[in-house]
Order: structure tokens, then C-alpha cells, then sequence
């Protein structure tokens, strides 16, 4: 689904997981005393809206390393609240271009 083939494709791909992102902290403050469980993820939301920022700076930069068969730093964060990430599945297609490289 989200295959991109050169840096350009990665960063718009990380263009969107960051509107994504962006998108649940607004929804996590909004629900604030509402759905406590959702709120209770604002810190989770806000840790992986920064890691993509780093990754867009790098990239825009030309000193992200591809193909270095390592997770990217927010990996964990996406396996342990999978669940409560709806774009799961983008990012785990930025991991896997990060690891294998275009």
C-alpha cells in the first residue's frame, strides 16, 4: 500500500503520519475529562509527533540513514499502542523503508 521509491515519496508519506498524529493530540486535548482513555494517551501521541518531526528534519536534510536494518526510535511506541494508532500501518511502512532502503 505504502511503498515509496525515493526519498520524496518518504517524506510525504511522513508529511501525512504527521497531519495523522497532529490530528489525535487535537482530538486527546479536545476529549481532555471526556473518554479518559483516549486523553490518556496524549503523552504517547505528543512523543510520536516529535520522533516525526526528527525523522522529517533528517530526511529534508539528507542525513537519515536508509537501509540500515534497524527500527526507527518510535517503533515501540507503535507495537506497544498499536491499537490506539488508526495509521498503524503507514507507519510501519516508513519502518520498513527506513530499514531496507529504497
Amino acid at each position: 500500500m505504502y511503498q515509496p521509491k525515493t526519498t520524496e515519496d518518504y517524506l510525504e508519506l511522513v508529511d501525512q503520519a504527521i497531519f495523522e498524529v497532529q490530528d489525535l493530540v487535537r482530538c486527546a486535548e479536545e476529549e481532555d475529562d471526556g473518554i479518559v482513555e483516549f486523553a490518556a494517551q496524549l503523552p504517547v501521541y505528543r512523543e510520536l509527533a516529535e520522533a516525526l518531526q526528527t525523522l522529517r528534519a533528517e530526511v529534508a536534510a539528507g542525513t537519515h540513514k536508509f537501509g540500515d536494518k534497524q527500527d526507527l526510535p518510535f517503533m515501540h511506541l507503535v507495537r506497544q499502542w498499536r491499537s490506539r494508532i488508526p495509521f498503524h500501518v503507514l507507519l510501519g511502512a516508513l519502518n520498513t523503508a527506513h530499514k531496507e532502503g529504497f
